[in-house]
Parts: C-alpha cells; structure tokens; sequence
C-alpha cells in the first residue's frame, strides 16, 4: 500500500513541498522494468526517481538529477497529454501519464532560477 506524503517526508523522500508524481518513463538511462511506472520526488534542488509498483509500493532509486543543471527543459501539460523531458549529464529522460504539473512546473522553476 503506498505511504502518505507525510510519511514520505518523514522518511527522507522529499523535502516540505511533499512533490511526490507518479509517472510512466518513456526514456530513462539504465532502467528496465516492465510496467515503467516510476515515482518522483524532489528534495531539495534533486529530482530522485524511484522504481515502484502499481501498488505505491516505492523500490531501489534508479536516478538522481540536479534540476539546475538539467538542459533542454520541458514540462507540458493539456487534458489529455503531459509530458516531463530534459537532458542531464548526456543522457535523455522523459516521463509523462502523471497529475500534479503546476506543482512540479513550480518547484522546476523555483531550483531552476538559483
């Protein structure tokens, strides 16, 4: 069963904003998973991207991203399509399929203007 934002603060996972997504990865280096289902936190000026179950169940960190230094940002939303892409370190990363776009548009911007 999947843990409250709370609880996922209290344990280290995200800083006080609570920014936890649930998303589906369309491109991430080194991941395999069947379903693709990832969760993502933000702590911090980091965004850790965690391999999880369809059950919340929250597993191995697969990927940790210093927000300022990714390049090629894009985060865009509509009612049927949202989209999270970006290049770090050489490598390119891309989610979509998740809630929560204006909370993580917010925080990009926030660690992306420092």
């Amino acid at each position: 069963m999947g843990k409250s934002r709370d609880e996922l603060i209290a344990e280290g996972y995200c800083d006080s904003r609570g920014v936890v997504v649930g998303a589906t990865a369309v491109s991430l280096p080194n991941f395999d998973s069947k379903y693709r289902v990832v969760l993502l936190f933000v702590k911090d000026n980091y965004l850790s991207i965690y391999k999880t179950d369809m059950k919340g169940n929250i597993y191995e960190r697969v990927a940790i991203v210093e927000i300022a230094k990714a390049e090629n940002f894009v985060l865009k939303a509509n009612f049927l399509v949202q989209l999270l892409s970006f290049d770090y370190e050489g490598q390119h990363y891309e989610f979509t399929n998740f809630p929560a776009q204006k909370l993580l548009k917010k925080v990009f911007a926030e660690e992306r203007s420092k």
